[in-house]
């Protein structure tokens, strides 16, 4: 690394850090809030996924065409009233946060997915209890990624192909008292500790066929912000794995700004050129199509305080807006972005599957 990117690097490294702090961000000691960009070999794995243009017959920018509000969020108030944000950031026990980003956007995102499969597809469905962060969390890193060789044992973090993938292949635990064969294990609520506990060991093994019996049936790499705003539309929350970090002020409308970096000055570096960085997962659950200005909603797992401003549209604590040109640069930055889709939910009589586009 030549002089001018390792000082780019270590200022980058103290932008994160200084910003955490000013902006009241509470993730304690999380490390970059605990998602990780792919490296080479995962970045190739996620290339390779079946794309839906592919498979699938295009519905060609649905969203856009549709042009009314989709706000998948509003079918999870519907179950569980104006639900609190998720937190990732210190217990008030005193223990420190926990890097599980990943599952805690996965988990809102499943939330958002079985309420909408209820209340926007009609399925014949109940909605027995949020889903299981800390599981979700350990699934993607142990029963999927085998900790990426062990680049993640003993640390925080995981990736969003992980996740992805251990939800279709495994499927969803609840926050609910478990019991089966002798064995029981409380995962009500959420507290990081219990993150830390099974993220270097996994699901307990007699938990795994419950958690079969509730996959998430379809997952999509989605790669262009379009492509997520098409996903909302259709009934389907995305994982949004980047580094793009969010100041902490929303406008009359609900949407916040990126910080980007880059000075205007050429042929000279300054300390502007350096973007202020979250490796984060959060998840996108709505699609702002209406009134001439398009973007998505996204739920953040920094809790009430982070940001500040008006709350249009029911929108949840520590949710925001985004324009639709600064959510395509979050999706186009890692590649690690996903859809969820056809949760097998409790008590069904029918499963409809729903895909984001229609198969040949």
């Amino acid at each position: 690394m030549d002089r001018r990117n390792a000082l780019k690097a270590l200022i980058g490294s103290l932008s994160v850090t200084a910003f955490a702090t000013a902006g009241g961000s509470p993730r304690g000691k999380i490390t970059r809030f605990g998602a990780s960009p792919p490296d080479r070999q995962l970045a190739a794995t996620i290339k390779a996924s079946p794309r839906f243009h592919k498979t699938y017959a295009p519905l060609k920018g649905i969203a856009k065409e549709g042009r009314k509000n989709v706000f998948l969020y509003q079918n999870l108030q519907k179950e569980i009233g104006n639900f609190p944000p998720h937190y990732q950031g210190p217990a008030p026990d005193g223990a420190e946060g926990e890097g599980d980003c990943i599952g805690q956007s996965s988990a809102r995102g499943c939330d958002v997915l079985a309420a909408s499969d209820i209340h926007l597809l009609g399925q014949r469905e109940k909605f027995v209890a949020e889903c299981s962060v800390e599981m979700n969390y350990a699934g993607g890193r142990v029963e999927i990624g085998g900790l990426g060789g062990g680049a993640l044992r003993g640390r925080g973090g995981s990736h969003g192909e992980w996740q992805a993938k251990y939800l279709k292949q495994f499927g969803v635990l609840h926050r609910l008292k478990y019991e089966r064969d002798g064995n029981e294990l409380d995962l009500t609520g959420y507290h990081p500790g219990r993150s830390r506990k099974y993220r270097d060991v996994g699901v307990p093994d007699w938990l795994e066929p419950i958690a079969r019996e509730h996959p998430v049936e379809e997952i999509t790499n989605v790669k262009t912000g379009m492509e997520a705003l098409d996903a909302v539309a259709s009934g389907q929350p995305v994982i949004i794995g980047s580094s793009y970090a969010i100041k902490g002020q929303r406008d009359a409308q609900g949407f916040a700004l990126p910080y980007l970096g880059g000075s205007t000055r050429r042929g000279r570096w300054t300390f502007n050129d350096v973007r202020v960085q979250w490796w984060h997962a959060m998840v996108l659950v709505g699609a702002v199509l209406e009134g001439g200005r398009i973007g998505g909603t996204i739920l953040n797992s920094h809790g009430k305080n982070w940001i500040e401003g008006p709350q249009p549209f029911d929108l949840p604590d520590g949710g925001f807006n985004i324009d639709l040109e600064y959510l395509d640069l979050m999706i186009k930055d890692w590649g690690d972005c996903w859809a969820l889709g056809s949760y097998k939910g409790h008590a069904a009589k029918r499963i409809r599957k729903h895909l984001l586009y229609i198969r040949r």
